[in-house]
């Protein structure tokens, strides 16, 4: 498993699609685009500005329910990419000090995992599968004076998530599935 961070939510270009866009913390710091309802998105962008809204949205909601059991959410795992669809889990601790794991969709999840302040798990079968390597994405959307991402002496990079999304979509827009080899598929 890789720890994985949102790294921004934006709109597929020529389109009213939302994308959340997922950032490996460390690592080949790779990138997963996660294609999401608007509610979704809604929630995402509510959690990220821990905006208080007069009444609980749905991940809100059952944040709360959770609570109200005794049980509290401490993680969820991205687990596998069926058809095109990320399958994720969501990791409880219960009442009574057990644990469970609930099948939940990756937008959900994450969405919750924001709400809680919990961490956000990818396996390494669903990067292998889905990602798009860092150096791609800062290949193509970036210049030379930004720094490598893949480089981890290099400093932060740049905060500015719509540029990333940008970069993204220009390197899927291109790449080929020779892209996706790596040196063992050869």
């Amino acid at each position: 498993m890789a720890v994985v961070e949102v790294a921004g939510v934006g709109q597929e270009q020529g389109s009213e699609d939302p994308v959340l866009l997922l950032r490996e913390q460390s690592g080949g710091r790779r990138y997963l685009a996660i294609w999401i309802g608007a509610p979704e998105a809604t929630a995402l962008a509510a959690a990220e500005v821990a905006a208080t809204l007069p009444r609980p949205l749905t991940h809100r909601l059952l944040l709360d329910a959770v609570e109200a059991f005794g049980a509290q959410l401490t993680g969820v795992r991205l687990t596998a990419l069926v058809d095109g669809q990320f399958h994720a889990e969501l990791d409880l601790v219960t009442a009574d000090g057990g644990t469970r794991s609930v099948s939940a969709r990756a937008s959900d999840a994450v969405t919750l995992a924001v709400h809680q302040g919990c961490p956000i798990d990818a396996s390494e079968d669903v990067l292998a599968e889905a990602a798009l390597p860092a150096n791609a994405v800062a290949t193509v959307g970036g210049t030379e004076d930004e720094p490598d991402e893949a480089d981890p002496s290099s400093p932060t990079p740049p905060a500015d998530v719509e540029d990333e999304v940008e970069a993204l979509r220009r390197a899927l827009s291109d790449a080929t599935p020779d892209d996706f080899r790596t040196d063992e598929d050869q």
